[in-house]
């Protein structure tokens, strides 16, 4: 049996990242798929919203679309290689061409009808703003 030195702050610092993790349900592929890709998101929180920053480069923002689903943002779009048809020739190939779809669930305080974005010079910028009004975890309900 081998023993290990607790660490507090080691455990702090997991169980923070699980919880929020699991907040919004933040899936990173291991493995691309051969016509998909999936673009970097950050995910930042302030006192009055979280942010959600996509880099997306060599995209339109038309080419882009964000769909809200029972409590879920998707983000969906496609970068067609359409100068190159073959890749055999390269000799390094770094950038990501097919179709991507990232998806995140919404935490509880966020108020749906008031997100907003903004997408420029290849970022996308989703804000959602915080409501004061936090749904509650259970509810009773009386039996007549």
């Amino acid at each position: 049996m081998t023993l290990v030195k607790w660490n507090p702050n080691r455990s702090l610092i997991s169980d923070f990242d699980r919880i929020f993790d699991n907040m919004f349900n933040i899936d990173f592929p291991l493995y691309s798929k051969e016509n998909s890709y999936y673009p970097p998101v950050d995910v930042d929180e302030t006192e009055k919203e979280f942010i959600l920053s996509a880099d997306i480069p060599g995209l339109k923002k038309e080419e882009v679309s964000i769909d809200i689903h029972d409590g879920v943002i998707t983000i969906k779009g496609e970068r067609l290689n359409q100068d190159r048809k073959s890749f055999d020739s390269y000799r390094i190939h770094e950038r990501q061409f097919g179709s991507f779809n990232r998806s995140f669930r919404l935490p509880d305080n966020v108020n749906e009808d008031k997100i907003a974005a903004k997408f420029e010079s290849g970022e996308l910028l989703i804000t959602l703003p915080k409501t004061k009004e936090i749904k509650p975890e259970v509810k009773q309900i009386k039996i007549s």
